[in-house]
């Protein structure tokens, strides 16, 4: 059940860019069948805020530690940007969502009342990519652009609700999974001008070893040795024959939202490349690492169950997907070992399936 809450205070239409209405924040919950009708809040932003979203310091340090301290200008400067785009685009700006560690994402609203979602990234590739492919993907599985400038970065895209991330998800429902998979693979158009799964695997290991420095003591979590073995097997997996499809690159828990019951399911952030289908089911099997979660896998008999009840339908082979889940069980742990609140077990999980690298 999908309720849309409309909060009403006292404004006046100051500008003529504001709609002349006392609505002023919209927030859309979903209710889940077995939550007991206790809403989950998925979307809340201010209609009428004509301020810039305030660049807090936790995502200076977010975006920092990704990008190093070169992106402080880019950020001194974004605020400026921003303004510029509102203005071209006919957008209302709203406030900040503060989940982003690659990119500045905000909840803004079209001149036509429509919710919609602006992002701004550093790394203008990385955006000039995640455009070209959303828009190559001929499916309801993926957001629709509204708008995207390039040459500064910035994408306006639409919101999608009630949004709410499969992370929160009470259960793993692998048909829909699967049609998410199905759908990705099948309706992409895998562009030769896409960097191919190799390279990008290849980011990914020199991400994590750079993160490694910046924290030694995660290199007691996932020894050297360790570290090397599941870069191999990753390596060697981007080198096997397979099926070459276009790929999302970052399908995490987090990047998936329900779009409603006859949507299903969404991915977001894509990061494409062009490679191996089994490769985008990692994240999804290994499961997330919050304590929170209700569908984390705590024991590798588990991971290992969910992958092969979902490999027949999305028509691959079991055994590539776990291997691909073991070349990153290791990196998935140093990052759940890095966060506070993180979970002993869920960690020692990972580390036996790492393990299990010949």
């Amino acid at each position: 059940m999908i309720v849309c809450h409309l909060v009403r205070t006292h404004c006046r239409d100051s500008t003529p860019r504001r709609l002349a209405s006392d609505v002023r924040f919209i927030q859309v919950n979903h209710l889940h069948p077995d939550s007991g009708d206790r809403p989950s809040s998925i979307l809340r932003f201010d209609m009428g805020q004509l301020a810039l979203p305030n660049l807090d310091d936790g995502l200076r340090r977010r975006l920092v530690a990704r990008f190093g301290g070169e992106v402080e200008s880019w950020l001194d400067e974004l605020p400026a940007v921003l303004a510029t785009l509102a203005d071209r685009w006919q957008v209302e700006l709203g406030s900040l969502i503060p989940l982003g560690h690659m990119s500045v994402i905000g909840w803004c609203r079209t001149a036509d009342g429509s919710p919609a979602v602006l992002k701004a990234c550093p790394d203008r590739e990385r955006l000039a990519n995640e455009a070209a492919a959303l828009r190559r993907w001929s499916t309801p599985h993926v957001p629709a652009v509204f708008a995207a400038d390039v040459s500064v970065g910035a994408l306006l895209l639409e919101a999608i609700v009630p949004g709410t991330m499969f992370l929160e998800s009470a259960t793993f429902p692998v048909p829909d999974v699967a049609q998410l998979l199905t759908s990705l693979h099948t309706t992409g158009i895998p562009d030769p001008s896409y960097p191919p799964l190799e390279r990008h695997v290849a980011y990914l290991f020199d991400s994590w070893a750079r993160h490694r420095k910046q924290q030694p003591e995660l290199i007691e979590v996932v020894s050297p040795d360790l570290f090397e073995r599941g870069r191999r097997l990753a390596f060697g997996l981007t080198a096997q024959t397979s099926p070459t499809v276009l790929l999302h690159g970052d399908l995490t828990a987090v990047n998936v939202l329900y779009g409603g019951d006859q949507r299903g399911l969404v991915a977001i952030d894509p990061a494409p490349c062009l490679g191996d289908p089994a490769f985008d089911a990692i994240d999804l099997v290994l499961g997330p690492g919050q304590s929170a979660n209700l569908w984390h896998a705590d024991d590798v008999d588990a991971i290992t169950a969910r992958a092969v009840a979902l490999a027949p339908a999305i028509g691959v082979d079991a055994t590539r997907i776990l291997d691909w889940c073991i070349a990153f069980a290791g990196m998935q742990a140093s990052e759940l070992a890095s966060e506070p609140n993180n979970s002993d077990v869920r960690i020692r999980t990972l580390l036996s399936l790492a393990h299990a690298i010949a």
